[in-house]
Parts: structure tokens; sequence; C-alpha cells
């Protein structure tokens, strides 16, 4: 659903032509995270965690059509428990390949084609066990995309330095 909303021209106001447009979009689940993309031709593009309580969660893309006002899914793929944190790849110029990471009991990068993902890499941060704690949040170096740093439930903060080519 589009909603217009529009002011009257004040000095130190905004201008009254431009119009701030509100958008709704109802996730098919409970909402958990979301994140902007970054990349210029796709810059109205969200995705979305599930938080379902079971162990088979989902991520969903969704993309905005400016000219209807709607937005779509562009593509669903499962997640294994609800994302703690999913962000796009910082990619201002449009160069680096088109990649979300989630986190949750892992970190996870997924290379996104269109409606097709794939997971790139499952990353864990204890070597010392099978089992993994939980990661809380997880930050991408807006300045070097080959750096993540996450952390854990178990006070721990890991520095991932990955390979990101096209």
């Amino acid at each position: 659903m589009a909603t217009t909303t529009s002011g009257t021209s004040l000095p130190g106001k905004p201008d009254p032509m431009k119009r701030k447009e509100i958008y709704r979009y109802t996730a098919p689940w409970v909402v958990y995270g979301m994140n902007w993309s970054f990349k210029p031709d796709k810059r109205f593009r969200l995705a979305i965690g599930s938080f379902i309580e079971d162990y088979c969660n989902k991520v969903q893309i969704v993309q905005l059509n400016e000219e209807t006002g709607n937005f779509s899914h562009t593509a669903t793929f499962d997640h294994p428990y609800p994302t703690t944190k999913i962000m796009w790849i910082p990619d201002m110029v449009g160069q680096l390949p088109d990649l979300v990471a989630t986190s949750g009991d892992y970190l996870r990068l997924w290379r996104i084609n269109g409606s097709d993902v794939r997971q790139e890499c499952m990353l864990n941060n204890s070597k010392n066990s099978e089992f993994c704690a939980p990661l809380t949040s997880f930050d991408w170096n807006e300045t070097d995309p080959n750096i993540l740093g996450a952390s854990s439930i178990d006070t721990t903060c890991t520095i991932w330095g990955l390979e990101v080519s096209t």
C-alpha cells in the first residue's frame, strides 16, 4: 500500500513538490530482521528474515517497483533458526558480487542472482567443537568488504577475511 504525504512551503521546510512515500509490505511470517541493499541499481531492495519458532526459517528478498509503489518478492530461501542480523555487502558502485550475509548459529554468505540464491560459505568461530555459540550480531567493513566481524554469546568477537571477487 502506498500513501502520499506533502506539506506546505515554509522557510527551511521541505519542498512540497517532493512527496514522501510510505510503502507497506506484509511478509508471510513475523519479521525478525531486515536490511536495505547498497547496490545503486537496486536501491529499494530489502532482505527480510523470519521469526518462526522452529529450526527452519526464511529469508525473503523483496524489491520495490517505484512506478506501482508495490513490493514484490524476487527470492526466498531457507535459513536455519531466525537470523540475528542480515546485511548486504557494502557496494556503493555496483562492482562486487551480489552477496547478503546472515547470522544465527553461523555466519553465512549467500550469493543472489535474480531468483536463484546459493550459499557461498558458512563461517564457524569455534575451532574446538562441532557446536558453536550463537552469533548475536556482525558488521561488514564498508572500507574493505573483504572483512566481516561477528560477536557471539560466548563473549568472543571474530574477524574474518574473505575473498570477495566478481
